[in-house]
């Protein structure tokens, strides 16, 4: 029986060993392991988020700087996400298959095809809409934000108005590039 029981300590540790190390990977978005020409400066101009930026103002996709993409990027695409949900990771905007850009303008429309102030298409996002909307997190801590951008040795041939299943699913193996900014917001 104590051997037994030993046993069953010994097989539980390496499931919880197992599945921790399965969290972290979940959480590692790969720019560790990136060579220094693979990895893209993204700057928001801000740490903290303007309420014009946010649901308590106009609710404008915020202008972004991408510093260092290689002229083999043929896309951009882009997901703004907040990791301090309360119910997990959610997501405020999905755009993908934009020309190969210094900076994205703010104020991109709220449509699943964008042809102004550029050409590019969006997804779904946490709110069941199509494009950005901003932070929105109840009243409580500030929470982070992270712009993660990808440059693409492609464009997505991916609908408009998919969700972020379909849109990470459509990026693997295409991603070049990557980096990110980080920005925080709370009420």
């Amino acid at each position: 029986m104590r051997t037994f029981v030993t046993i069953l300590i010994a097989s539980a540790m390496l499931v919880s060993v197992t599945l921790a190390g399965c969290a972290e990977d979940d959480e590692d978005d790969g720019l560790e392991d990136m060579d220094s020409s693979e990895v893209l400066e993204v700057k928001l101009g801000f740490d903290s988020f303007p309420k014009m930026y946010t649901c308590e103002g106009e609710n404008l996709s915020p202008p972004v700087e991408i510093v260092g993409l290689d002229e083999s990027v043929e896309s951009v695409a882009l997901i703004l996400e907040d990791p301090d949900a309360p119910r997990g990771t959610f997501v405020h905007w999905l755009i993908w298959n934009l020309e190969p850009p210094k900076t994205i303008p703010e104020g991109i429309p709220p449509e699943g095809e964008v042809s102004e102030p550029v050409v590019a298409v969006q997804g779904t996002n946490g709110f069941g809409l199509i494009g950005y909307y901003g932070p929105c997190p109840p009243p409580g801590p500030a929470h982070r934000y992270v712009l993660k951008v990808r440059g693409l040795d492609t464009k997505l041939d991916l609908a408009p108005g998919s969700g972020r299943a379909d849109f990470e699913a459509a990026m693997e193996g295409h991603v070049l590039q990557s980096g990110e900014a980080l920005a925080t917001y709370g009420r």
